[in-house]
This record gives structure tokens, C-alpha cells and sequence, in this order.
């Protein structure tokens, strides 16, 4: 029998095994955790091209894994819930195993707010599972200082949890409850309340401030590919990650296709007849011959989907755009699209070829 291949080095790491392993023996008992996770572990390297981000295999693992759980307890006939008693004790007021794997994502950000010296007494302490005088050792201080910053440690996590990440924690699971505010900042004017709205049919995000009547972006969930891509996501972080992600990659590609009926597709630069700027008048354009399909994206948002800008915006939620500027690059007319602060200081600059729309430099020196 011809077994799946293992890629090597190994795909998934052990303290990520160990994760799943521990996450299912609290849904499912710790006699089927093992072979639960196997599963999970397994359905993701069936799929690992839908991993866009390297970076969030964490949550992307635990997302599978919690599927694989629940149709393991249907197939048992199971009760769905978890019962508080097999939860472990996370320290960041989560309640709920499954919700923690959620989120685990957003935690690995909020630690990086964090002291180094806190930072690494909580990992030791809630990832590693060292004990207290273990932790002490390995940082050269004393039992007593590490539980002051593990204390210290998991107040603060909660506070940014019910704050600046609190739209990761709140509750979007209502299909139908039509707009709603997140706490995700606008690129244009810097400033957060962006809506989302997120249905049976499509996830369309908006600034009312910059446009009340307008569209940032919009998914029909009726396309196979970008049903595929949003899944059971509902938290705004977490669905303009996705598609900042899937952006990038989808208008890289030097052959790509249609998100409707997989067939090839060509991309064209497009310019609307405006007075918005430059980077929201000018883009990409993709119409499928075969389907009728299209899909299109500006060059605001090509760039506010390159790494580079995202890490800046992680860095800074409050950058905005700043005015365009005309430049020359390899004798060829560009524009520099760039972001900045509320008094113009500029933190990052993306060139773009005028005619192609392509990019060709990233200035990003704070953020790299």
C-alpha cells in the first residue's frame, strides 16, 4: 500500500503536533486524541496550498482540527459542546478550547506587545508547560519574579484581547446581522471603524467615512474560489488577513484563473473616469470569456495586500495614504504610492509602473 508522502524536512512541527494532540484530548477524550489529530494533521497536508501564510499555520492546524473533532462527535453521536472541566487553563479568559485555537494567531501577536522577559515566561509557562523554577533556570532570574510576570503577563494579554483585538474575540457568528462596525482602520483615512458585512452570499468591507455609498472590497461566496478562501471565517482580522493574502498571491500569478469556473484567465490595467486618486482610479482587471466572471482590484488595495505594507499597518493601524508622487524608475514613469502618519511623515513607499501597474520597489525600511 502506498502510503502519503512526509515532506522534509517535516511540515508541521512537533510543539505543533503537540498542540493539536492536547486541543482534541479536550473535545474528544485523550483516547481518540491521538488518532484525531493524526487526521487533522493529515486533511491539512491534503490541502496545504490553501496555507497562504506561512505565519498563521497555527490557527489554519487548529481550524482543521476542530472540524475533524466535530465530525468525529457526530460519527459518535456526541454531544457537540465541551465541557468546561476538560478545557485547559489557557490564562487569557478564553473559555472555550475551540475558540482558544481560533485565536491562536491573534495571541502569538499580542505576546509581541509584550516585555521579552514576560513574553518568554508566558510561552514557557503556557506553551512549553515548564514549571515555574524550569522558566526561572532557563531566564537566570527567581521563581517569585516569574510568577509576578506570568501574572503581570496574562493581564495584559486579556486587556488587548477585550480592546485593540477585541473584534477577534467578539462574537460573528449571526449570518444575517447586516453591516456592523470592527475595529479595523481604514487606509485611506487611518482612522478605525470600517464596516463588514458578512452573509450567505458575500463579505464586503466599507469606510463611511471615505465613501458612505462605496465598497473597499467585496467576495460573492457564490464563486467557488473565493468560497474556498473564506470558509467558516467571520472575524474581520481574520477575513482581511485572508484576502490581503490571497490577494498578493492571485494578481503575482503569471497564469492565473477564474474564481468562478477554474478556466485560464488574462489580467488588463483599467482607469476610472474619476476624481479619486490615482491608486483607487487605476487597476487590474480580469474578465473570464467562458463564465462572464470578473474580479478586479485596485492599486490601493494590491498594495495594502503586499507583506511589506501589511507588516507596517500590524505595526501601525493608524497609517493612512498620503498623496501620490510622480517619479522616474529605470526611465520608465512611475507613481509613488506611499503611507504615513496623520502629519505626512511617510513610512512606507510602494513604486508602480504607471503603464503596467506593476510594482517594482518596496521601501519599507521600519517594517522589512
Amino acid at each position: 500500500m502506498t502510503g502519503i508522502p512526509h515532506p522534509t524536512p517535516p511540515i508541521w512541527t512537533s510543539a505543533q503536533r503537540t498542540r493539536l494532540v492536547r486541543l482534541c484530548a479536550a473535545v474528544v477524550g485523550p483516547g481518540a486524541a491521538e488518532d484525531v489529530a493524526q487526521e487533522a494533521l493529515l486533511e491539512a497536508w491534503r490541502h496545504r496550498e490553501r496555507l497562504l501564510e506561512p505565519d498563521g499555520a497555527d490557527a489554519w492546524l487548529g481550524a482543521i482540527a476542530r472540524n475533524v473533532c466535530r465530525r468525529w462527535l457526530r460519527a459518535q453521536g456526541a454531544d457537540r459542546s465541551v465541557p468546561a472541566a476538560s478545557v485547559p487553563d489557557q490564562g487569557v479568559g478564553l473559555d472555550d478550547v475551540l475558540e482558544r485555537a481560533d485565536v491562536v494567531d491573534l495571541l502569538e501577536r499580542a505576546l509581541g506587545r509584550l516585555p521579552a522577559a514576560t513574553a518568554a515566561a508566558l510561552v514557557g509557562h503556557y506553551v512549553d508547560e515548564l514549571s515555574h523554577a524550569e522558566i526561572a533556570a532557563g531566564l537566570g532570574t527567581t521563581t517569585d519574579a516569574v510568577s509576578m510576570r506570568v501574572s503581570r503577563g496574562r493581564a495584559r494579554l486579556r486587556h488587548l484581547l477585550e480592546t485593540e483585538y477585541a473584534d477577534d474575540t467578539a462574537d460573528w457568528s449571526h449570518p444575517d446581522a447586516g453591516w456592523r462596525t470592527t475595529r479595523l482602520p481604514c487606509a485611506d483615512c487611518g482612522r478605525p471603524g470600517m464596516e463588514m458585512r458578512r452573509d450567505a452570499t458575500e463579505v464586503a468591507f466599507r469606510c463611511r467615512r471615505c465613501d458612505d455609498g462605496g465598497l473597499s472590497s467585496r467576495l460573492a461566496l457564490d464563486a467557488p474560489a473565493f468560497a474556498a478562501l473564506i470558509g467558516d471565517l467571520r472575524r474581520p482580522t481574520a477575513l482581511q488577513a485572508r484576502l490581503a493574502a490571497w490577494t498578493h498571491s492571485y494578481w503575482a500569478q503569471v497564469a492565473p484563473r477564474c474564481v468562478r469556473c477554474d478556466r485560464p484567465v488574462a489580467a488588463r490595467a483599467y482607469a476610472r473616469d474619476t476624481a479619486e486618486p490615482w491608486p483607487v482610479r487605476h487597476g487590474l482587471l480580469i474578465e473570464c470569456t467562458a463564465c462572464g466572471e470578473a474580479v478586479n482590484s485596485s492599486v490601493a488595495g494590491a498594495v495594502l495586500a503586499l507583506p511589506e505594507v501589511r507588516a507596517a499597518r500590524r505595526r501601525d493601524p493608524s497609517l493612512r495614504a498620503l498623496p501620490v508622487r510622480d517619479v522616474v524608475r529605470d526611465g520608465q514613469e512611475a507613481k509613488v504610492v506611499a503611507l504615513g502618519t496623520a502629519d505626512g511623515t511617510a513610512r512606507v513607499g510602494v513604486v508602480v509602473l504607471e503603464q503596467t501597474l506593476r510594482v517594482v520597489h518596496v521601501d519599507a525600511p521600519a517594517y522589512g
